[in-house]
């Protein structure tokens, strides 16, 4: 089941992502898939600890993911995504992929952490530049974004593209 936290490593290599907020409930999770969402959560919530970008994730979030990837995917595919995560040629079907992205970003408001790290007091971005990137940083982008994520380059390819020619237009602002 120490397996299952390496899936966490996948949400943890965007250093953007977004979405809406909630915790999960564990309903119809049974004991085994419990104690498997909260191993999950744990090495979820280390992994963005370890970032030290100032972004972290409640204790609820972590569960909420945990849950959902649990129930969605159940503890044996996700050991298998964590095994072949090891792997660098490794990859998660698109629609696995899309799937992730969501139940990811119904738990954990991302999105608008980012938007509000740039906005903490020593942020090197203008009140301007913070504006234009919330514009142009959309849950759709950042979605797309987990999807290249979790199942490679090719899943979205023009999801970095738009955020990062996005992203120039706001700091030449």
């Amino acid at each position: 089941m120490k397996k299952i936290a390496l899936i966490a490593a996948m949400a943890l290599v965007v250093a953007a992502c977004g979405g809406g907020s909630g915790a999960g409930s564990g309903g119809g999770l049974n004991s085994e898939e419990k104690l498997a969402a909260q191993e999950f959560a744990v090495g979820f919530r280390e992994g963005f600890d370890d970032q030290g970008d100032g972004v972290s994730v409640s204790e609820d979030q972590a569960v909420c993911v945990g849950e959902k990837y649990v129930g969605a995917f159940g503890i044996a595919r996700l050991e298998e995504i964590g095994t072949g995560s090891d792997d660098p040629n490794f990859t998660v079907p698109v629609d696995e992929a899309r799937q992730m992205a969501g139940l990811f970003l119904d738990c954990v408001p991302m999105r608008d952490m980012i938007i509000d790290s740039f906005s903490a007091e020593g942020a090197d971005m203008t009140e301007g530049q913070i504006a234009c990137f919330s514009e142009a940083f959309t849950d759709e982008v950042l979605e797309d974004m987990l999807v290249v994520t979790f199942a490679g380059e090719d899943a979205a390819p023009d999801a970095q593209a738009s955020l990062i020619g996005a992203m120039f237009s706001c700091f030449d602002a």
